[in-house]
């Protein structure tokens, strides 16, 4: 009576840790509830089986049974699963290797203590509830990963499966097979360890340099996205330096058009002093104003205020940056001209009738900090890395370029979309 005690005890520790072993390692596609009830219902049809061959003492013919069960199993639960077939499979196989290398060392490290059969119990136990929590905590991303992959180590999971389950299914009595194959046992159970090790340590560096690869070629990206958004920057300047050399003629020209306007008077023809000062008063100029020091940045923020005010957009400039700063003086440009771009098309959005501003201030007191505000749209949001985002085509490359100048410079960047009002903080 004790040693059946006994062996339901270890049969229900066994069916149990391998059903949360083997739903560890999926994915189920239902609910908590619904796998939870599957599994129980599972567990009670197996122990209901195997109570038969515990009743008989029959425990040769229950560990050939236990391994047909549990792949019928197996196949009946997969529709709880997302993996197809085959990574369900390759799962269900995981779980096998596993709960038969647990066998195989609980057996023997049982054998170590004065009441075998409850320490085999207890150490079984032990064993499942360390190779799931290891599992969960640790092994889960790699795993995933293995799934994934699974022709890669399929033919090692089935050569595993192969060797491991000759010994339980061609004997005639498994307690003594188990004991005189110790050692050919524990090498296998070695290298299976070995194995799975291996395949694990290996994803965990080919990860890593993966990882690696992918952020060095996203730097590269950015060095480029920056460098092109350079020229195009260079190319604005030297327009606008075109527009305020013809500025200067302009200049130039208004003093020889007082001289002459000065000797038509003095001969006497008002009238057509009248006529030229009226036609000097329909041309428009635009007065330079300067902002800061830095020239690239007083160049840009020039053009895209006038660029506001021809929107009917208010501006309120308030800059303190030096000519030569600790950053390239077109990249800073660059960045400062995308946001003033990004205001303005987010404000230009917004009905005639809103408050419709741009606030810019920079000042520099040992590193630059540079903030802009505008009013916007109650549907701006951020993504989750915490940049905004758009849906339309051709959009956001701005957006990116004031992230790779943030990286390079190891700058703080910051966006927040409160009470209506969209801001930027760039502390570098």
């Amino acid at each position: 009576m004790q040693d059946l005690l006994s062996n339901i005890l270890r049969g229900s520790v066994t069916s149990f840790m391998n059903i949360l072993l083997l739903f560890s390692l999926t994915k189920p596609k239902y609910g908590r509830k619904s796998t939870v009830l599957a599994a129980v219902l599972v567990f009670v049809s197996n122990i209901a089986f195997t109570l038969w061959f515990y009743l008989k003492e029959d425990l040769t013919s229950l560990s050939r049974f236990d391994i047909v069960m549990f792949i019928v199993v197996g196949l009946a639960l997969k529709p709880l699963t997302r993996h197809s077939f085959i990574q369900w499979c390759f799962n269900f196989l995981t779980t096998l290797n596993i709960a038969m290398m647990i066998i195989i060392i609980s057996f023997h490290m049982g054998r170590l203590f004065p009441v075998p059969q409850y320490a085999n119990t207890l150490i079984r136990f032990v064993l499942y509830l360390l190779v799931i929590v290891l599992f969960i905590r640790f092994f889960r991303p790699l795993y995933e990963s293995v799934v994934n992959n699974w022709p890669m180590f399929a033919a090692l999971i089935i050569c595993m499966f192969l060797n491991l389950s000759y010994y339980f299914s061609i004997t005639d009595d498994i307690k003594n097979t188990l004991v005189m194959f110790k050692w050919p046992l524990f090498l296998l159970v070695a290298f299976s360890l070995a194995a799975y090790g291996t395949v694990f340590y290996s994803l965990k560096r080919f990860t890593a340099m993966y990882a690696l690869k992918a952020e060095n070629l996203n730097m590269q990206h950015e060095r480029i996205l920056l460098s092109q958004a350079a020229s195009t920057m260079t190319e604005k300047l030297m327009l606008m330096d075109t527009i305020a050399y013809e500025h200067s003629l302009v200049s130039h020209d208004r003093r020889h058009f007082n001289s002459m306007l000065l000797g038509l008077l003095k001969q006497g023809e008002i009238e057509e002093a009248m006529d030229c000062l009226q036609k000097q008063n329909e041309i428009k100029t635009s007065p330079s104003k300067i902002y800061c020091e830095n020239k690239a940045v007083n160049a840009a923020v020039s053009y895209y205020v006038d660029m506001a005010e021809q929107k009917g957009i208010q501006t309120d400039i308030n800059l303190t940056i030096a000519a030569q700063l600790p950053v390239d003086s077109l990249e800073l440009a660059l960045v400062v001209s995308n946001l003033f771009e990004n205001a303005i098309q987010g404000v230009s959005l917004l009905s005639e009738t809103q408050n419709r501003y741009i606030h810019l201030t920079c000042h520099q007191v040992g590193r630059l900090l540079l903030e802009i505000a505008n009013p916007c749209r109650e549907t701006v949001q951020l993504g989750p890395d915490g940049l905004p985002f758009t849906n339309q085509e051709g959009h956001g490359v701005g957006t990116k370029s004031i992230a790779a100048f943030a990286a390079k410079y190891d700058a703080e960047l910051l966006y927040s979309v409160e009470g209506g009002q969209f801001r930027v903080r760039l502390l570098v």
